[in-house]
């Protein structure tokens, strides 16, 4: 049985033209990072999850940013801008994927 649990989870604005999803979690006693960034430019979009390995966070998976359902320039829609984590439902899909491919690498 796969155990999970939150340590974090944040919506912030990374820059003027970006917003990024983050969540820290331990998945059946590892730490793990999910991060998720709507850039303004879709090639410097990504979708990442990395593993706390020996005080490092290493890159376990990510999604290529052609393949991601999160849309590119999340920050210039008005209420998202105002408050990151209304956008919650436009990371939905890439947050499903990933905790879905981490649960079946660390398996």
């Amino acid at each position: 049985m796969t155990q999970e649990k939150t340590i974090e989870t944040i919506y912030y604005q990374c820059s003027s033209q970006s917003l990024v999803y983050r969540e820290l979690y331990i998945l059946n006693n590892k730490k793990i990072k999910l991060e998720i960034k709507s850039d303004s430019y879709r090639n410097q979009c990504y979708a990442r999850t990395y593993v706390l390995k020996d005080d490092e966070w290493n890159i376990l998976y990510n999604v290529p940013y052609a393949e991601m359902e999160t849309k590119e320039g999340l920050i210039y829609h008005h209420d998202y801008k105002k408050c990151p984590q209304k956008a919650h439902s436009e990371f939905r899909s890439d947050i499903l994927r990933l905790k879905d491919l981490t649960k079946q690498l660390l398996s």
